[in-house]
C-alpha cells in the first residue's frame, strides 16, 4: 500500500503560530506521495488536527480560507504555488470557539487527475481569519503554509506541469550496503518558451534554510553531501525540451553507516525566477557488503 508522508513543521519555540489572543498549531506542515484524482482529509490520513486556540476571553469565529502564497507573502525556496486554491478546502469554513478553549480545522485537498501533476511541489496557504462580530471588525489573522507533494513517477508521456519539470522528482536508493557507487537518472524539463540554464545546488549549501522544513519525518540528512556527485552541476536546456541527470551515491563502507535513513535535497535553481527541486532518499543495509 502506498504510504502518505506527514511531516508537521512548527515555527517559534512556543510550536505554534501566535497573534495576540489567537494561537494555531502546526506552524506549518507537508504532505508527501500525494496521488492526483483522489481526495484526502488530511485528520484522517495523517491523525494530526489543525488546532485553533481561543485564549481571548470572548467566543470568536474564525474563517479557515485557502490561498496562493503570494497574496500573503514568501514561501519555500523550490515550491511553486498551487496553480488553483479551490483543490484545498476547508470543511466546515468556519468554527465558533468559546473563551479559552481549543477548535479544530477540517482541511481536504483533492489535486485534478491529471498526469502532468505527478512529480510536483506545491505551496498553499491557510488563512485562520476572525470574522466581523455584531458589527465590529475582528481582523485577527493568522496565515500557514502547506508544502504539498505529488507522487513521484518516472515514467509519463509528457512533461511535468510547470515553468521547471523534474520526473521523477523523487529518487530513491533502497537497501543499499555501504561501499560501492550507485547510480540512477532523471530528467530535468524546461516548459519555458526561452532557453534556460539551471544550477544544480545541495541544500547544504544554504546554512541559512533549516533542513527541517524539507526533510521526511524520520529521514535525517546526508552526514556528508559529498558521497553524492552529479555529472554535471549546470544544464543548458533548449525550450520546451529536457535533459537527462545522472546521480551517484557513493557511501563509505563502514560499519556504523549501516541500517541508515537519509535525504539530501538538491535545487534546480534558474538564473531568475522560482526553483524546483530534487529529493534524494537513501536507506542502508544493516550489514556491510562483502564487495573487495
Amino acid at each position: 500500500m502506498k504510504r502518505i508522508f506527514f511531516q508537521v513543521i512548527f515555527f517559534l519555540l512556543a510550536l505554534s503560530l501566535d497573534a495576540a489572543s489567537l494561537k494555531v498549531s502546526p506552524g506549518g506542515f507537508m504532505v508527501q506521495n500525494i496521488s492526483p484524482g483522489k481526495t484526502y482529509n488530511l485528520q484522517e490520513t495523517t491523525k494530526i488536527k489543525l488546532s485553533i486556540f481561543n485564549d481571548d476571553t470572548s467566543t470568536h469565529t474564525y474563517a479557515l480560507t485557502v490561498h496562493k502564497p503570494s497574496s500573503v507573502g514568501n514561501w519555500e525556496r523550490g515550491y511553486f504555488e498551487i496553480p488553483d486554491p479551490a483543490w484545498c478546502w476547508f470543511s466546515p469554513s468556519d468554527v465558533t470557539i468559546c473563551p479559552q478553549k481549543v477548535g479544530y480545522g477540517n482541511l481536504f485537498f483533492k489535486i485534478p487527475d491529471r498526469e502532468s501533476y505527478y512529480n510536483q511541489r506545491w505551496v498553499a496557504t491557510i488563512g485562520i481569519l476572525g470574522k466581523q462580530e455584531q458589527g465590529i471588525g475582528f481582523g485577527l489573522g493568522i496565515y500557514v503554509r502547506v508544502q504539498i507533494e505529488t507522487e513521484p513517477k518516472a515514467e509519463t508521456t509528457g512533461p511535468p506541469d510547470g515553468l521547471i519539470g523534474v520526473r521523477p522528482s523523487l529518487v530513491s536508493f533502497d537497501n543499499i550496503p555501504p561501499g560501492g557507487m550507485h547510480t540512477q537518472n532523471l530528467m530535468i524539463f524546461n516548459n519555458d518558451s526561452e532557453k534556460r540554464s539551471f544550477n544544480i545546488t545541495s541544500l547544504s549549501k544554504y546554512p541559512d534554510i533549516k533542513s527541517s522544513t524539507y526533510l521526511t519525518s524520520s529521514y535525517s540528512q546526508i552526514p556528508d553531501p559529498a558521497w553524492i556527485s552529479l555529472d554535471r552541476n549546470k544544464l543548458t536546456i533548449d525550450p520546451h525540451d529536457s535533459k537527462s541527470l545522472t546521480i551517484k551515491i557513493s557511501i563509505p563502507k563502514d560499519g556504523n553507516l549501516s541500517d541508515k535513513k537519509w535525504e539530501e535535497i538538491l535545487f534546480v535553481e534558474p538564473e531568475n525566477g522560482s526553483s524546483s527541486f530534487i529529493r534524494i532518499r537513501i536507506t542502508t543495509a544493516k550489514g556491510i557488503s562483502e564487495q573487495p
